[in-house]
């Protein structure tokens, strides 16, 4: 898991290719700790489409702040240079797998499951709307 700062976040997120799923957490959280096995067998099983990274937010509060979190641990999807999914709290695996599925086969922001059919005011033809 690629741990990023306040220098390198924006390249390392709205930037990237690959979608990106960021953690952001802490050290002394209960619920990160139980959090980040799950977070790393993720990253693990889905390095062909998905970049992991962690934000400890004891050392980058700004970055807590501009994404105006409400707590820790907490989980941001980047994708296509946007923020697709916010996650707040503990999850097992195959929610988070489930949730993370959805988002990247949509292919458009706007994508919602059970919408194929439906033409999204925004989509760049990335999707089968």
């Amino acid at each position: 898991m690629t741990k990023v700062t306040e220098a390198n976040f924006d390249e390392f997120t709205f930037d990237s290719s690959l979608a990106v799923l960021v953690f952001f957490g802490s050290k002394r959280c209960k619920l990160c700790k139980e959090l980040a096995p799950v977070i790393l067998a993720i990253a693990d099983e889905n390095t062909h489409r998905l970049n992991v990274c962690w934000v400890d937010v004891d050392k980058y509060k700004p970055l807590f702040q501009r994404f105006r979190l409400q707590g820790i641990p907490h989980l941001l999807l980047f994708s296509k240079g946007e923020v697709r999914e916010r996650i707040g709290g503990l999850h097992p695996k195959e929610a988070l797998v489930a949730v993370i599925d959805r988002v990247l086969a949509s292919g458009c922001a706007t994508a919602e499951p059970g919408s194929k059919g439906v033409i999204h005011s925004d989509c760049t033809g990335c999707c089968s709307c």
